[in-house]
């Protein structure tokens, strides 16, 4: 049985959407409307290397053509400054055109000017196979005088253009200001710490691509708060408050510690415990009270984590006030005083009998649904 050809497509990649910017279209699908672009591009935007590459993706429309199954061609722009978000629209974009051909036989053919957009292959693996990707690559012959030429033409764009001049004017005026700023009140040094350590971060910040990560973790989270209900929105809240109020604890008490065990126990005991009590209330509210609205009272495994999670709390706090009162007495600890220190507080017994408690509810939850089945049956 002969193998059925997959139908190519040809998508020329437009990371930054200048193309979509000039043509007011960041999705241009068909040879005709491909060729209108370019020519429409090129008149405005001669110099930009996306010209080059729609001409690219025509003269491989034409190879597959003469040696393929009816192949077809498109530009899928990206966004102007955001890289994270720019792959996320070239997907949803190419979602639409796959729709629109109606075949979902197909495979990819892409072509781009440079390697950012060699990276939206990773995305749009997962919508069809890639069978090939051409990198457009402009031969050019420049003299001293044209080098200048160029030169003085990335110096403009950088100046010119949002989503550089942010990285050559932008940082740099800000860590300028800022050393001129302190250095009036003669605070040079502090002022040269100060943009070392503002350069670090920024570096690695762009270095690990946190940026774009941090963006798409936003929104990510500002979709579930659409998405969610109240009840989870305030338990979010408590949860995030309670943690606030353990670490604020954690420090205040241990800030005027003699030494170390006595630092370690009022950590234990003040941190530990209203942090758990933040979880528990946390399950109560978005979890219980949100079955609870919904008229289904199936709870035991929430109430089996709260048991855990109340145990835990107790035994935390015991362990604690031990570590401290021994703390006072002494200055040093060794290791069987250590094991001694957790015995004897009631840590574990505290976490034992939390856990005890817990597996006791889930074999009651697990007991009652397989009465229910047997009598649905």
């Amino acid at each position: 049985m002969e193998e059925k050809t997959k139908k190519p497509i040809i998508l020329i990649i437009d990371i930054d959407d200048d193309i979509g910017n000039v043509t007011g279209r960041s999705l241009i699908f068909g040879k005709d409307e491909v060729m209108k672009a370019a020519i429409d591009f090129a008149e405005k935007r001669p110099e930009d290397s996306d010209t080059n590459a729609i001409f690219a993706g025509l003269n491989l429309y034409e190879n597959l053509k003469a040696t393929s199954n009816d192949p077809e061609i498109a530009i899928v722009g990206g966004h102007a400054t955001n890289n994270m978000l720019a792959q996320i629209l070239i997907k949803d974009r190419v979602k639409q055109l796959l729709e629109k051909i109606g075949n979902k036989d197909v495979e990819f053919y892409l072509v781009s000017d440079g390697t950012d957009e060699l990276l939206v292959a990773e995305v749009l693996r997962e919508l069809a196979p890639i069978a090939g990707m051409r990198r457009v690559i402009v031969e050019q012959h420049l003299g001293v005088e044209g080098s200048y030429f160029l030169l003085a033409r990335y110096i403009r764009k950088a100046i010119d253009d949002p989503k550089y001049s942010k990285y050559f004017l932008g940082i740099p005026g800000i860590l300028i200001a800022l050393f001129g700023i302190l250095s009036v009140f003669g605070y040079i040094f502090l002022a040269l710490k100060i943009i070392l350590a503002v350069l670090g971060v920024f570096l690695i910040l762009k270095g690990f691509n946190v940026e774009d990560r941090a963006y798409s973790l936003l929104t990510g989270f500002a979709k579930y708060l659409r998405e969610t209900s109240h009840f989870q929105i305030a338990g979010i809240g408590i949860l995030g408050v309670t943690i606030l109020a353990s670490v604020l604890a954690g420090y205040y008490s241990a800030i005027s510690k003699e030494n170390l065990i006595i630092f370690s126990g009022s950590i234990i005991a003040n941190s530990i415990p209203i942090l758990l009590a933040g979880f528990t209330l946390y399950i109560v509210v978005s979890r219980i009270f949100y079955k609870v609205t919904k008229s289904n009272l199936n709870i035991l495994k929430e109430t089996a984590s709260i048991a855990i999670i109340i145990s835990l709390a107790f035994a935390f706090a015991q362990l604690g006030v031990t570590l401290e009162n021994y703390g006072l007495k002494v200055g040093i600890i060794t290791g069987s005083e250590i094991i001694n220190l957790f015995i004897g507080s009631g840590f574990l017994l505290y976490s034992v009998a939390g856990a005890g408690v817990a597996a006791l509810i889930e074999l009651a939850d697990y007991l009652y649904f397989r009465r229910l089945k047997r009598e649905e049956k």
